[in-house]
């Protein structure tokens, strides 16, 4: 089709198109208003006016910054994804031990009331063998086919629980709004003084934020198979 011939087009369907009738009254008082004088401002006004247009501005900014992370986070940023804060360092441990298996013997009931929240089993993982809790963390294990799986869910709060140090690029997984750490790196706990004590070398772990809570999960180094489970948490 040609311009001419999508021009005809446009012009034939404007003038068949049924457009609702106008209020009565309506066209009146858009020709009053248009014919008012202009309300002069003052420059503190002007001044407030403009503020307030650059801060709506930098909240939609920021909105779409959050609404659509990146799909890579290089090395050379710092993520907080709830309560783990991700530190890039230069180099790294370049092999990792199996992660520890859940220390208590707790039922689910009792971990619930010991941490302060409810735990989420995966469904994709069933029943964990052990579990442990303290306020605010739950641990669980499972032993697989693939070795030792670890979940550890805490609440998000405003400093970090735990610190990764990471060196290799961070993968978004998008079906989570989490990330996966691929290589092994080193796992810094964050006490309540501030200071980093190192916890030990964790393996490839997938760490997502669902409903208040952050979750990390370890020991499989598969990235679709530590996706598909955390989906089975939060679906």
């Amino acid at each position: 089709m040609t311009d001419e011939q999508l021009a005809d087009e446009l012009r034939a369907l404007g003038r068949t198109a049924a457009v609702p009738p106008v209020a009565d009254g309506l066209a009146a008082a858009v020709l009053e208003r248009i014919a008012e004088p202009p309300v002069r401002r003052t420059f503190a006004e002007v001044v407030r006016s403009r503020w307030r247009a650059l801060l709506a501005l930098l909240a939609v900014l920021l909105a779409g910054a959050l609404i659509a992370p990146p799909v890579r986070a290089a090395v050379a940023e710092w993520l907080n994804i709830g309560g783990v804060q991700a530190q890039p360092v230069g180099t790294g441990p370049t092999s990792a031990p199996e992660p520890p298996v859940a220390a208590g013997e707790l039922t689910l009931q009792q971990a619930a009331d010991r941490a302060g929240f409810v735990p989420i089993v995966p469904k994709a993982l069933g029943t964990p063998a052990m579990v442990d809790a303290s306020k605010g963390m739950v641990a669980m294990s499972w032993q697989t086919a693939d070795g030792v799986v670890r979940l550890e869910q805490f609440k998000a709060q405003l400093s970090p629980m735990y610190i990764k140090k990471y060196y290799q690029d961070l993968e978004f997984v998008q079906v989570v709004d989490g990330y996966w750490f691929s290589t092994p790196h080193e796992l810094v706990l964050d006490d309540e003084a501030g200071n980093e004590v190192r916890v030990r070398v964790a393996g490839p772990t997938l760490v997502w934020v669902y409903e208040g809570l952050t979750f990390r999960l370890e020991g499989l180094s598969d990235k679709a198979r530590a996706t598909a489970i955390a989906v089975s948490a939060v679906r």
